[in-house]
This record gives C-alpha cells, sequence and structure tokens, in this order.
C-alpha cells in the first residue's frame, strides 16, 4: 500500500477539528454566496461600480476554485490552523470585491462582510470571529469611503444607521459567542477531567490519543505508551481510609505530572490506574523516567508509613498505522509483567 502523503504544512501549525466544525455547511454556504454574487452583478440593471462584471467574475472563478481546494485539502489532510485563516481572509476580500462593486449608495453586498465574520467565527471559536470582525469594520469602512469619492454624494441619513446597528450587531454577537467559548470550554474541562486529581480522565486521553496515532501515520514523532499502577492499593485504603487512598491519589497525579512534559498526555485511568503517551521520547527515556518516578513515589510513601509503590507497563509505538485497543493490552501487560508478585494476589 502507498504510504499517505505528509500535508504540505508543519504539523506544529496542525490542529484538532473544532466539535462545532461543520465542513460541508461552511462549503455549501460558500459557493451558495458565490453565486448570489455572479447573479447580483450579472444581472444587474446599474453597471459594476469600481471592476467590470468580467473582472467580478474572474474573482469569484479564483473564490470558487480556493474553497474547493480547502475542500480537497480538508478531506485529504484533516484541520490545519493555516488553511481555517486563510479561508476566511478569502471570505472577506470576496466580500471586499462584491461590495466594492456595488453600485448602489447602499450596497447589498455589505452584508457579506456581516455573514463572513459571523460564519467563520461560530465555526472556528473566538479568535477567529475577532480576527473576522477586524477585517470586515476595516474593509466595510472603506467600502463605503469610496462609493461616496465614486458616486460624487455624501450617504443618505437613515445609511449612517445602517452601519451603526451592524456594528452593534456584530458586537453583540461577539459578547455572546464568547460567552458561550466560556461556558462551552468549562463544560469540556468538567467533562475530560477526573475531579479528584485533575487529570484527563479516560474519555479525554483516547480522544487525544487517537489523535496523535493520525498524526504518527504521517509522521515520526516517536509516542511511547505507558500504564501505571499503585500497588498495594487496596491495602492504603483498608488500613487508612479511603481519605488516605484519596491523598496518595492526588500525590502520585502531581508529582506524574512534575516528571513528565506538558507535551505528553496523562490521564487518570480509572481507580489507581493511570496512564500516559509520551511524545517525541524514545522508550529509554522513557523507561528511565518512569524509574525515576517510580523511586521518588516510593520514597514519598515509605515517609509517610504508606506500605505502597508504582508499576509502569511500556509500548512503543512504531510508526504508520497502530490501533490503540491493541497498543493498551499491550502495555497492561507489561505492567502485569512488572508488579510485585505478593501485589498479583489480589488480582
Amino acid at each position: 500500500m502507498a504510504e499517505k502523503k505528509e500535508a504540505p504544512f508543519p504539523l506544529s501549525l496542525e490542529a484538532p477539528v473544532p466539535e462545532i466544525y461543520m465542513p460541508r455547511l461552511q462549503l455549501f454556504v460558500r459557493l451558495l454566496l458565490g453565486a448570489l454574487v455572479a447573479l447580483y452583478i450579472n444581472y444587474s440593471p446599474v453597471p459594476p461600480l469600481v471592476l467590470s462584471v468580467n473582472q467580478v467574475n474572474l474573482s469569484l472563478v479564483f473564490y470558487y476554485a480556493f474553497h474547493l481546494f480547502w475542500w480537497w485539502y480538508y478531506r485529504k489532510y484533516g484541520a490545519n490552523i493555516i488553511m481555517f485563516r486563510l479561508g476566511g481572509w478569502i471570505d472577506i476580500l470576496g466580500a471586499f470585491i462584491g461590495a466594492l462593486s456595488d453600485p448602489f449608495m447602499i450596497p447589498p453586498m455589505i452584508l457579506l462582510f456581516l455573514i463572513a465574520a459571523l460564519g467563520n467565527g461560530i465555526q472556528h471559536g473566538l479568535y477567529f470571529f475577532v480576527e473576522s470582525m477586524i477585517g470586515s469594520l476595516i474593509l466595510a469602512g472603506a467600502v463605503l469611503v469610496i462609493h461616496c469619492r465614486i458616486l460624487g454624494d455624501w450617504p443618505p441619513y437613515h445609511l449612517y444607521f445602517y452601519v451603526f446597528l451592524i456594528v452593534v450587531g456584530v458586537s453583540y454577537a461577539y459578547l455572546l459567542v464568547r460567552r458561550i467559548e466560556m461556558m462551552r470550554g468549562e463544560a469540556v474541562r468538567i467533562s475530560e477531567h477526573d475531579s479528584l486529581t485533575g487529570m484527563r480522565n479516560r474519555r479525554s486521553f483516547l480522544k487525544a490519543a487517537q489523535y496523535l496515532l493520525l498524526l504518527n501515520e504521517r509522521s515520526n514523532i516517536s509516542l511511547v505508551l505507558m500504564f501505571a499502577d499503585l500497588d498495594n492499593f487496596k491495602t492504603v485504603n483498608d488500613q487508612f481510609g479511603h481519605e488516605m487512598g484519596d491523598k496518595v491519589l492526588r500525590h502520585f497525579s502531581d508529582m506524574a505530572r512534575s516528571s513528565f512534559r506538558k507535551s505528553d498526555i496523562l490521564a487518570r485511568y480509572g481507580g489507581d490506574e493511570f496512564v500516559m503517551l509520551l511524545t517525541n521520547t524514545s522508550p529509554e527515556a522513557a523507561q528511565s523516567a518512569a524509574r525515576r518516578l517510580q523511586g521518588e513515589f516510593g520514597a514519598w510513601a515509605k515517609e509517610n508509613g504508606l506500605q505502597t509503590g508504582v508499576s509502569f507497563g511500556l509500548a512503543a509505538i512504531s510508526k504508520g498505522k497502530n490501533n490503540l485497543d491493541d497498543l493498551l493490552r499491550q502495555a497492561d501487560a507489561a505492567l502485569y509483567e512488572a508488579k510485585p508478585k505478593e501485589d498479583l494476589k489480589g488480582f
């Protein structure tokens, strides 16, 4: 089988697809708006103001070609921040050409700026909304100034309020999107993090791991999967109570976060089991980090009179396509082999 081609942009700039992202709907709306602009300009009873009909049509051909290329790119390589931003700016420039060529003092095509700002902002998040909003307001203002200069007349009275209401509407939409983003972020944080340790939970880990495995199909990012399990943890709960057990889990989580990098994916898999997906790490380096954490946690437990420790099982991830369930079973088997024999009696 032929190896899948790498994306022409750096992987560090790639981003997971936003959960709200609806690429088919976005493509449909873009093509629909392009068709409406073509109908409006080609059948207008008044010639275009700045560009000729042929020039506007040529611009629309470029607009269609870009977004069809974007759709092909997205289907082949997935989401990419550069392409998201470029697509948004192509929309804004398309709105600028459409509104600039609109021959009327109050150009209906100026509403394309509003659609571009709202559409890209809601699809891609608050950062894209702010960027699209600023670009749209600047270019929409430029369009109105150019219209006034070419037509040689001041805007009619109601146009000032027309523009003002659009600005108020966009600003209000920004506040709403900002609030929704904050609420969504908090909801995601609660749903994807373990309330006791603050680590990712199993659902969040599996989602992040699947994405990294997809990246691994196109690039060698040296992934290592590691399972960790606290030794004799049931004994700690039985002798000292669940409050002490919770303290042990929290302390191990803090030590693990300090031992590994922010780029590594750490999660509480369930009970006293933890899972780590280490990026750009060799199996030897991962094993060394595991031994160091094992020693530090064991020393802390001994100082506190706790007969517990931690065991690790590692699974190196080869370049290419990998099955996450198989990797988890491999790491779990390695963990079983590493467990102290007396601890296995409770299995």
